[in-house]
This record gives C-alpha cells, structure tokens and sequence, in this order.
C-alpha cells in the first residue's frame, strides 16, 4: 500500500466516523457530554475546546484554550472518545508536526 493509498483510506475512514456520528448524536446531547461536571464558568471553554478538535490543533493547544494542564485535559479527551463524540487522528501534514496527540469532533457545538 502506497502512501496515497494509506491518505486516501484515512480520509475515508474520518468521512465514515463523522457520517456516523452526525447519526448517532445531536448538538445537544454532545454539548452535555463536554459540560458534563464542569464548572458553570468553565463550560463555555470546554465547549470552545471541544470545537478546536478538528485534527488541526494538540492536545497542548487544546488545553491551552480551555485554560488546563494537558494532564487535566487528557482524561477528559480519553472520555470523549470513548463516548464516541471525538477520535484520535494523525498529525496534520501541512504543519509538518510530529508528536502529541491530535483530535477531531464528530460535529461542531
């Protein structure tokens, strides 16, 4: 498999997630999904959080909108996923980044 082919089947497989999870959830079941137990003051930065998961940005960049430590952040991502509302995709080639953890949401808040 060439690396055309590995971008192409990636790009397939987001496009399937997205599509499925645009089924399974509507905008106010994930808004309280990331609001769930924060703080009222909080959660409108969790929710600005949230919408900067889209493949672009790390999870150190994440954080550092809601206003945590990545270490806080990161368990919170972990749950996220689990639920199904975000889910772990590979640096994003224009930047050439390495490293980190990048996320993307399966729809905006």
């Amino acid at each position: 498999m060439t690396d055309d082919d590995t971008k192409r089947l990636s790009k397939q497989s987001e496009t399937i997630i997205l599509l499925l999870g645009k089924i399974a959830f509507k905008k106010d079941e994930v808004r309280e999904i990331v609001i769930w137990k924060k703080q009222k003051e909080k959660q409108e930065k969790y929710i600005e959080g949230y919408n900067a998961c889209d493949g672009q940005h790390s999870l150190s960049e994440v954080s550092r909108i809601i206003g945590v430590v990545p270490g806080t952040l990161s368990p919170i991502l972990k749950d996220w996923e689990d639920r199904g509302i975000i889910f772990e995709v590979e640096a994003p080639d224009s930047n050439k980044r390495t490293g980190g953890k990048f996320y993307r949401k399966i729809l905006a808040i």
